[in-house]
């Protein structure tokens, strides 16, 4: 069922030089807010049912981006056609929902958001996420159906230091991500996103460490990578971090800044960086076994209360580490 049939969502103005590098002032209303989430997604496989960026259906995808503002529609894109209030073709705005009929099925069987210049963003069955004009004459121009409006603009306000427009005050992660924004430890990209479901790279890790223990590279040490140069953004946060001995090298002496970092990992990581013990306590995951490269690791993790895994009693060690899972797992080594 609709929570709410229409959202009156109080858009905010951003000064960026507090979360950004290029320190200017953006204004913007909701449904821009929402294409600019929504494009966030472009190229995210299709898969029927899909309702997380691992893969979309159509109405899937659009639950997800609305709920990011707190906005919840409907399931189907059926109901969803029926969510908010009507729009005619010629007074739409960046925001609205546009629906289609008869794709794979009669009747309105599919449906996107409007992003401006007659064009409308979807989670397609044939190339995912896209961007395609409402227009077009080879198929989506005769198939479509309507649109409805779920946002209304009320005022302009600002962000608070620590807060971002995809972190919404009931994500999950929002206090160790505020937390750690505030006192500069963390911080977002461009247009105060902070995308917290990205996974994070080694070179952010990095960077969150050496920000967390003010480390600073002596520029003595003769441990160097090369895929590293003294140009690379995170240069001085990789051999500040190398010296400290919390990051090692991989094979071909490469450090592999732009890959993603497992949970596995992390919990090695952590360990290594906060000296963590196991502090008598087995806790026990029903996909890792004491064979496991990380196991230790990942028990000591889990008996600082650093994390407690999933609601399935699975910890998941291959798994990616998404920006908010780090944040969460630093903010509580912290404590």
């Amino acid at each position: 069922m609709l929570k709410r049939l229409l959202f009156c969502l109080t858009v905010v103005l951003l000064a960026l030089s507090s979360f950004t590098t290029n320190g200017q002032a953006m204004e913007e209303t909701s449904g821009e807010q929402v294409v600019r989430l929504a494009k966030d997604y472009i190229g995210v496989p299709y898969k029927f049912g899909g309702t997380t960026p691992s893969g979309f259906d159509c109405s899937g995808y659009i639950g997800y981006v609305f709920n990011k503002v707190d906005v919840k529609l409907p399931r189907t894109a059926a109901d969803q056609a029926k969510a908010g209030t009507a729009v005619s073709k010629a007074d739409l705005k960046a925001g609205d929902i546009v629906y289609f009929k008869d794709t794979y099925k009669s009747g309105v069987s599919h449906a996107g958001i409007y992003i401006g210049s007659n064009q409308f963003i979807s989670a397609t069955s044939s190339k995912g996420v896209k961007i395609d004009s409402i227009n077009d004459p080879y198929y989506w121009g005769s198939r479509y159906a309507g649109a409805r409006r779920v946002l209304e603009e009320v005022k302009v306000a600002k962000l608070a230091p620590g807060e971002y427009y995809d972190v919404s005050k009931t994500y999950w992660a929002v206090t160790p991500i505020t937390s750690l924004s505030k006192q500069g430890i963390i911080n977002g990209y461009d247009g105060g996103l902070f995308l917290p479901e990205r996974t994070i790279k080694r070179s952010e890790a990095a960077k969150m460490l050496s920000e967390t223990f003010n480390l600073t590279y002596s520029g003595s040490s003769s441990s160097s990578y090369s895929d590293v140069s003294s140009s690379h953004w995170a240069y001085k946060y990789i051999m500040a971090a190398t010296e400290k001995n919390y990051f090692g090298g991989y094979e071909g002496n490469k450090f592999k800044p732009d890959e993603p970092i497992s949970r596995a990992e992390i919990a090695a990581l952590f360990v290594r960086v906060f000296k963590l013990q196991n502090n008598g306590q087995t806790p026990s995951f029903s996909d890792l076994d004491a064979e496991h490269w990380a196991y230790n690791a990942i028990q000591k993790l889990s008996a600082n209360n650093i994390t407690g895994g999933y609601t399935d009693q699975t910890f998941r060690p291959s798994s990616q580490t998404s920006r908010a899972e780090f944040s969460t797992f630093l903010y509580r080594a912290l404590q």
